[in-house]
């Protein structure tokens, strides 16, 4: 018969289970929670990427409005009896005209000389003049009387004496200028030699610009006689009332003489052009 165990023998097994749990937690403690790290700083997020420029054609801006320029004109007639005036008005270094005279005794010296100081050369085509004595008539002038091969032989022998001339404007002339019979053939000659025309207006009744502009000439008028008065305030008037007509009309045309007093006068108030802002320029380029 086996023999029962002692009561503290039983106590000790029941016990077993109970230590060898508490042997497992010693040995084998909970794992404990690891504190929570710090999160690192967020980063910020890249700056956003400008997209690519697109080929995209820009039309150019409209050019801003020319601003206006008044133009005056200047024209000295009557050269070729001596050359004092062409080199006085080489002096004044200024676009300046000359009209010189055909068979006068300095006409080709003058011409001349007139090229090599830059200034712009202009034929003073001689025409007759109401109660003009056929004496006084300056070598070359062209009549009422002629034919229209007498006046186109007329015209190209006074262009062939002035050589270098783009224009031509007329020296007296009251009567042929107003006789349209004339004009016609005169005009024709010079659109044939693509040169332009200025009228000098010696006639209120002058037909001579118009004329020229209805045959394609490209032509002006003359505004202001600069010295009807030889007095040096009376040229200095009419150069201002010159180029307030410039002002007032983008241009104009002033027509003086190779004379000492006109001479002088200019030397000392072209420069009034500028404060009336009014650009002094040839002939050439005031006309239509």
């Amino acid at each position: 018969m086996r023999r029962a165990l002692s009561p503290a023998l039983l106590l000790l097994v029941s016990l077993l289970p109970l230590l060898a749990v508490a042997f497992i937690f010693v040995k084998c403690p909970a794992k404990r929670a690891e504190p929570a790290q710090p999160r690192a700083a967020a980063q910020k997020d890249p700056a956003p990427r400008k997209p690519p420029a697109l080929d995209i054609y820009e039309a150019p801006a409209p050019p801003a409005e020319e601003v206006r320029t008044s133009l005056a004109a200047v024209i000295i007639d009557d050269l070729g009896y001596s050359l004092e005036p062409v080199q006085a008005i080489c002096a004044f270094k200024r676009p300046v005209t000359v009209s010189i005279l055909p068979f006068a005794p300095a006409t080709l010296e003058t011409a001349r000389l007139a090229r090599e100081g830059g200034l712009e050369i202009m034929l003073h085509l001689p025409l007759e003049a109401l109660h003009q004595k056929m004496e006084k008539a300056s070598q070359g002038t062209i009549y009422t009387s002629m034919t229209a091969a007498e006046i186109r032989k007329n015209v190209l022998a006074s262009l062939a004496e002035v050589p270098g001339c783009r224009g031509v404007n007329n020296h007296t002339g009251s009567m042929v200028t107003e006789d349209n019979r004339m004009m016609p053939v005169i005009l024709g000659v010079l659109k044939e030699k693509n040169l332009f025309f200025i009228d000098s207006r010696t006639s209120p009744n002058s037909i001579a610009f118009e004329t020229a502009r209805s045959m394609g000439v490209p032509s002006a008028a003359r505004r202001t006689f600069l010295d009807d008065n030889l007095e040096e305030a009376a040229i200095k008037r009419q150069l201002e009332e010159l180029f307030r007509s410039a002002r007032a009309n983008g241009r104009a045309v002033g027509i003086g003489h190779a004379r000492k007093e006109t001479l002088q006068a200019l030397g000392k108030y072209l420069s009034l052009a500028d404060a009336f802002g009014v650009k002094l320029v040839f002939a050439s380029a005031v006309v239509e």
